[in-house]
């Protein structure tokens, strides 16, 4: 059935094109005049990734193929519509459900290019639609709704960076200012996060993701506990020549609030950048038990990020430090994003610590002709201990992790095309039992990605 209704779409779409042929020196009636400007967009892509965990750990590769379409109809007295699908197909891989004997656990990043969340494990007939909305526009101002594309976030956030981005359903108004001021309000309530292929209600979707540990070492539960209608978004940001400013609020139903201050300076060949982000209980927790609490009354996260970069014709450095109080555990849903401080790179995220200081440097080189960018990032995460869940939601160890990437994309008869190999090398400074460190710590793991977007 879902292999249908993508080929439908794929269908449709070619008619509509074919139409625009036939009919260009007719005249428009009807739904034609409508459609003849709708556009076609999308992307294939191939996914292999392979993770090498450590000694005799269990190792996973597979490949993934598939694509994204996008059908958006032209601006009609202001109004647009839009529906995009997405497809993902393993094409080769070993068994990604076969279980690791010592740590007892099975695959974790090779299954997020699927459906990590689905019990029967279908890996061919992997089929979502991403969006299908109705958008007001006038000047640079909009107001959408439905399964729509949200502005970015440094918390909720597409982050298409596997076989299928976060997707998101709700109401959405941007309002743009010639550029100096933008102001974003919004409510989600629903949700396809980006390792699943079903749309799921915020309070359904809410705990699909691992719950990990109360304060007290306590198994999390709960799931199924919070019903909450979505999250309410407003954000502020200030453009001028040499400064921007940001302030976004996140209110998460029932759950809790987060406020992100950002603030980026801009001289020469330097920028200069503050992040502080708070977090902090909202009442329905109170009313929950300990274990079933997403977080306690007495929890309240505070976390400040700082960076400076340097660029210089095609080179860039940067230089980054992000120290979370001992407070308590910076929280929020991870079903809807992954947040974004300055020392945050893929693999790596903060959410679920506390106590902790994070140093990262980044550099990128950028050829010319050809097209051409080589990257490379460390980021050294210190103050996680193993055990103490008060300040570790997932009980991890302290990490140093190292991110090598290349980027290519040819030009004139393959325009459109693009390759990126990603390698990560993440190690715990010091735990190394199996149970620990599978898929979280010492192993390596290689990505290589091919776009085509059209």
């Amino acid at each position: 059935m879902k292999i249908r209704l993508f080929l439908s779409i794929l269908l449709f779409s070619s008619s509509i094109l074919y139409s625009q042929q036939q009919n260009d020196n007719a005249s428009d009636v009807g739904l034609l005049k409508l459609f003849k400007n709708t556009s076609l967009q999308g992307h294939v892509r191939n996914f292999a990734m392979a993770t090498f965990n450590d000694a005799d750990l269990r190792d996973y590769a597979t490949n993934a193929s598939g694509g994204v379409i996008t059908l958006t109809t032209p601006n009609f007295k202001g109004f647009e519509a839009g529906v995009a699908a997405s497809l993902t197909f393993k094409t080769i891989g070993i068994d990604l459900t076969a279980l690791d004997l010592e740590a007892g656990t099975g695959s974790k990043w090779e299954l997020e290019l699927y459906d990590s969340f689905n019990a029967d494990n279908n890996f061919n007939q992997l089929m979502r639609l991403d969006e299908l909305y109705l958008k007001y526009q006038y000047k640079q101002h909009y107001i959408s709704y439905g399964k729509i594309g949200i502005e970015y976030t440094r918390i909720i956030n597409k982050r298409d960076t596997r076989m299928n981005r976060f997707a998101h359903r709700g109401a959405w108004l941007h309002l743009d200012f010639n550029a100096t001021h933008t102001f974003d309000a919004a409510w989600l309530d629903g949700v396809s996060p980006r390792a699943s292929y079903d749309w799921f209600d915020f309070e359904d979707a809410f705990g699909m993701a691992s719950q990990g540990f109360q304060p007290n070492g306590e198994p999390a539960a709960y799931r199924g506990l919070y019903p909450s209608h979505g999250v309410g978004i407003f954000n502020y940001q200030f453009h001028a020549d040499q400064f921007d400013i940001k302030v976004t609020n996140f209110l998460f139903d029932k759950i809790n609030t987060t406020t992100w201050l950002e603030a980026e300076y801009s001289v020469s060949d330097f920028e200069f950048g503050l992040q502080y982000a708070l977090t902090a209980a909202l009442s329905h927790n109170q009313s929950l038990s300990y274990a079933q609490r997403y977080m306690q009354p007495d929890e309240q996260a505070h976390v400040f990020s700082s960076h400076v970069s340097w660029y210089q014709k095609r080179w860039k450095f940067d230089l980054a430090y992000t120290h979370a109080l001992d407070t308590g555990r910076f929280l929020f849903p991870k079903e809807l994003g992954r947040d974004d401080f300055f020392t945050s790179i893929p693999r790596s995220r903060l959410e679920g610590l506390g106590g902790v200081d994070v140093f990262a440097i980044h550099t990128d080189y950028t050829f010319l002709k050809p097209d051409l960018q080589l990257s490379f990032a460390y980021q050294e995460v210190g103050g996680a201990e193993v055990g103490q869940f008060q300040l570790n939601k997932y009980n991890i160890d302290s990490t140093r992790q190292l991110n090598s990437q290349i980027k290519f994309k040819p030009h004139r008869f393959v325009e459109g095309l693009s390759f990126e190999l990603l390698w990560v090398y993440r190690r715990y400074k010091n735990e190394h039992s199996p149970e620990l460190i599978f898929n979280k710590g010492d192993f390596h793991q290689l990505n290589f990605v091919t776009n085509y977007n059209f």
